[in-house]
């Protein structure tokens, strides 16, 4: 069976080498084709046709270069949805790619290369600034977070629990390591700091079965687990960990959102997996309060380290890196389910509203007092990104066909300056470079827009 789809110019006989070189490192490595019906992201209606196809909507010899990476969810290991890529600030919209099922994670972008992990259990190189296709594999389940790059791999886990190391440039794996958790789901994005691969583990969203939550750090040449945190005590069922790690590398912290029974941030000690502490903003939740969202890192004006964490209770938390003692905390919507994203002391967080309403605001990142708001009239579940002065939204409900499309706001005081409406819900986050900017749909587009 086939197994990877090589659209590269390479003589056959340097492909045949690198193939045999990725199967003797390590045995199981290969991805396995689902052999199963077709996945229910694929029985959604309005998926777009002609899986694997670029469609140009304007000519290619006009696109701008495509320069700067955006390795990872939200950007960096601090996770603050924050560049300073040049380019303008409203959107053209340049090409579409049709994975053929729902892309949830986000895409993402290193040495003009962008790659989309989707639904349907593929994981698609796309050469910028055109969009052509360069390889693509098939996994054995589908992908729900996003992936990483870190020198020249690409990492990325199927929902259902194996986690990959892929050549980014060729396409072939190097390792693929199978979660030894019955029942576990990654939802969390991947994070790579000092030779390590960190994730978090959690239940499906039924939570039934209800797994041991934990994190996990594999050696990121090799796949060998290096360590395991449970949030709740080896073995206990419960605490499970949704939200993609933010990594502190020169304290050599990493952190997580957790769940019931206790909801609240980890603190852990980036090489062992030790507990350096636990935050809980809820204390035996019963009301579905977890903390999904990933942590935020940044550092005030005295250079301490704070982290910046929503809830699914609405609430919005500031806490001291060091200690974990809660700053202040600060009320938005009536759930959070997205990361914030942050630059030159001012916080920006979506948070959604009864009624299939969200809101976007802007706080003092010092006090967390609100400094503006503005109002969407669509439910949003992906995390807001920020350039300079320019602030994007993917809004759209993310579990049910209607509208959805990019809005594009000024972040100086929230005004609306431009809305992309795509006909469809965008649901993920969107991935910036200097000139482009780049999301994917419920529809199973990759929209790559110039700006």
């Amino acid at each position: 069976m086939r197994q990877h789809i090589f659209r590269t110019m390479l003589p056959a006989l340097l492909i045949c080498m690198l193939l045999l070189l990725s199967s003797c490192a390590q045995t199981n490595t290969q991805p396995v084709k689902n052999k199963s019906a077709t996945p229910a992201s694929n029985q959604v209606a309005g998926l777009c046709n002609g899986a694997g196809e670029t469609r140009n909507d304007i000519t290619v010899s006009s696109l701008p270069a495509a320069q700067g990476n955006w390795p990872m969810f939200h950007g960096n290991v601090n996770r603050d949805g924050a560049t300073t890529a040049g380019g303008g600030s409203l959107l053209t919209q340049a090409w579409t790619y049709c994975t053929g099922a729902i892309v949830f994670a986000s895409p993402v972008v290193q040495n003009n290369i962008l790659y989309i992990a989707s639904t349907n259990d593929t994981i698609t190189a796309l050469a910028l600034p055109a969009g052509k296709p360069l390889w693509q594999i098939q996994a054995e389940a589908g992908f729900y977070s996003s992936p990483v790059i870190q020198d020249g791999t690409l990492y990325a886990a199927t929902n259902t629990g194996s986690i990959y190391a892929i050549d980014a440039h060729y396409g072939f794996v190097h390792w693929r390591v199978p979660l030894d958790v019955p029942g576990a789901r990654l939802w969390s994005s991947p994070a790579v700091a000092d030779g390590l691969l960190l994730i978090g583990a959690a239940s499906t969203l039924s939570e039934h079965p209800k797994i041991a939550g934990q994190v996990l750090a594999f050696d990121a040449q090799t796949g060998k687990l290096r360590w395991r945190a449970y949030v709740e005590g080896s073995g206990i069922s419960g605490g499970g960990v949704w939200s993609s790690p933010a990594v502190d590398i020169a304290n050599n912290i990493v952190y997580v959102g957790t769940g019931d029974p206790d909801d609240g941030v980890e603190a852990l000690d980036l090489q062992s997996g030790k507990l350096l502490w636990h935050w809980r903003s809820v204390v035996q939740d019963v009301a579905d309060t977890d903390v999904g969202s990933g942590p935020l890192l940044f550092r005030d004006a005295k250079g301490q380290v704070r982290v910046v964490v929503g809830g699914k209770n609405g609430f919005l938390y500031c806490l001291d890196g060091a200690t974990g003692t809660q700053l202040w905390q600060t009320h938005i919507a009536d759930h959070i389910y997205s990361s914030p994203a942050y630059a030159n002391g001012t916080l920006y967080a979506v948070g959604v509203l009864s009624g299939h309403q969200s809101m976007s605001v802007a706080l003092d990142a010092q006090t967390g007092h609100v400094r503006w708001q503005h109002a969407i009239p669509l439910v949003v579940y992906a995390s807001p990104a920020l350039v300079g002065q320019t602030l994007y939204l993917a809004v759209g409900d993310s579990f049910v066909n209607g509208d959805g499309g990019v809005q594009v706001l000024n972040a100086k005081n929230g005004q609306l300056l431009q809305y992309m409406d795509l006909h469809s819900p965008v649901t993920s986050s969107p991935a910036v470079i200097t000139a482009w900017l780049f999301v994917g749909g419920r529809n199973g587009l990759l929209y790559a827009f110039t700006r």
